[in-house]
């Protein structure tokens, strides 16, 4: 790799990882438990850690704990383990969490995507032509199936050529991202995210793959063509990372809608506020700070649910998440057939960046024509990616809710 590549690698890299995260999201949440994480958490006992029983987002009763934060790393391998059933925040506003809960969005998303990498990348493998060529050259070596290489080979492999893995893992690292920089149709946001991502997704990777690869690379007839097939996979297993992306803004397009929606409800029905100077009610601090105190009185929260076990229909290597999005206040037909339209936008040839407006400081720098337009974003990546998506919003006149729920099984 040429100086100036590395440079630049260098520079996106500095950028994308400063200013440091901090682990801890404070978005207080109950945390409800599959059986598996009952029986985690009964054996583990923790001192901090008091289980109970709480309404989950649809009135269910389920035994979990309520924390007011939570660590990311801990909570995305809690997730990986399937130890987690469902993150829910039940609260007055949303929108100052904004990046809490696009966090934790996005560690949840990651953490489906790490645990299925090396599933997905194992039967790509076994698909590929070079696994196969080996296998017919090799009948006595023939391999089909993780589970049949021995897990003493691989720990062996390691502890002679552990080196020389870390350096191929460096090398095949640089050149995904050289792929991913000279990539002229990613946006920049996904090109960090994707050079961002891509260094734990190698570390994710199952040591029992690094040695199919290894053992294939180091037959000189079939080494390029391995590297090539091995690095080819990776950079395609990345592009899921765009789903993060666009589900994180969509949700949050769902958040400010409901919140504004919220608000006016409390605004109008408490304060009697006219519906014509509602709008400009709610953008004034002071009153925003009346209003989320109304809300605790009357406990009118909004709500906000990423259910990782949907009725329980997580199964094999798929994952179905299921986000709810629920507030008082109930959408007209106008508005749900407006939103109808939006969110079924065609989308086809019209970059995200078309839609940036850099004089519109207040909306984060976001033309107002995006918006919803991410639904149509992400439907068209998870069709993409074969990922099945569903996104509903239901109106609930007579409970005066509406609330919004995105399926997706990955």
């Amino acid at each position: 790799m040429s100086s100036e590549k590395l440079e630049q690698i260098k520079g996106i890299e500095q950028k994308i990882n400063l200013p440091p995260k901090n682990p801890e999201i404070a978005l207080p949440s109950y945390i409800f438990l599959t059986p598996l994480g009952l029986e985690f958490f009964s054996k583990n006992a923790h001192q901090t850690i008091v289980l109970k029983r709480y309404q989950n987002m649809n009135g269910f009763t389920k035994e979990g704990f309520f924390t007011k934060s939570f660590n990311a790393q801990v909570m995305q391998k809690l997730i990986m383990k399937f130890y987690i059933e469902e993150i829910y925040a039940a609260l007055p506003e949303l929108l100052p969490l904004r990046q809490e809960i696009i966090s934790t969005n996005n560690l949840i998303i990651y953490a489906i995507l790490y645990r299925k990498l090396t599933p997905s990348l194992a039967k790509a493998l076994f698909e590929s032509k070079v696994v196969k060529e080996f296998n017919r050259k090799n009948p006595k070596y023939s391999m089909t199936e993780l589970n049949h290489i021995s897990t003493q080979k691989v720990e062996l492999l390691f502890k002679q050529y552990g080196a020389i893995l870390e350096q191929l893992k460096e090398s095949i690292r640089e050149k995904i991202t050289e792929k991913v920089l000279a990539n002229t149709y990613l946006e920049e946001e996904d090109m960090y995210a994707r050079i961002r991502a891509l260094p734990k997704f190698l570390e994710w990777i199952d040591k029992r793959v690094w040695f199919l690869f290894f053992i294939i690379y180091q037959k000189e007839d079939l080494r390029e063509q391995m590297l090539y097939t091995f690095q080819n996979m990776i950079y395609s297993y990345l592009e899921h990372t765009v789903i993060a992306t666009h589900l994180s803004n969509l949700i949050m397009e769902f958040v400010q809608n409901a919140e504004k929606a919220h608000f006016e409800l409390l605004a109008t029905k408490f304060l009697k506020v006219p519906k014509s100077d509602v709008d400009k009610f709610i953008r004034n601090r002071e009153n925003r700070l009346k209003l989320k105190q109304l809300a605790i009185d009357q406990k009118q929260n909004l709500q906000i649910s990423w259910n990782l076990n949907p009725e329980k229909l997580t199964s094999g290597h798929l994952s179905r998440l299921q986000i709810q999005i629920s507030n008082y206040g109930s959408i007209n037909d106008d508005l749900a057939q407006r939103l109808r339209r939006k969110m079924k936008a065609d989308v086809d040839g019209i970059s995200i960046a078309s839609f940036y407006d850099d004089s519109d400081q207040e909306e984060g720098k976001l033309g107002a024509g995006l918006g919803l337009l991410y639904n149509s974003y992400l439907e068209q990546a998870c069709k993409k990616e074969g990922i099945q998506y569903r996104c509903v919003i239901y109106p609930e006149p007579k409970t005066q809710k509406t609330t919004v729920k995105i399926d997706m099984t990955l």
